[in-house]
């Protein structure tokens, strides 16, 4: 009977701590997707601001990035991913 319960416990806990970096994963996942889109929109404006020589402004799914002569930056739901 012991040994039962020792046992359920002990895969509990592993199933818990499964559970728990699982959901760490898919957070990462989704940060790390959230900063490649923004490196690619701010390397867009900033080939835009190359070419045409005025600023660039670029809004795309949640996302604005703009680039000028001081520097580039990229937002996401207003908040600040990428400074260049």
């Amino acid at each position: 009977m012991t040994d039962s319960i020792l046992a359920l416990l002990i895969i509990s806990i592993g199933l818990g701590s499964l559970a728990v970096c699982q959901v760490q994963l898919h957070y990462q996942q989704r940060q790390h997707l959230i900063k490649l889109t923004a490196a690619r929109l701010l390397k867009e404006a900033s080939d835009g601001y190359r070419i045409q020589h005025c600023q660039t402004v670029i809004d795309r799914a949640g996302y604005h990035a703009v680039a000028g002569s001081n520097q580039a930056v990229v937002w996401y739901q207003g908040r600040l991913v990428i400074r260049l």
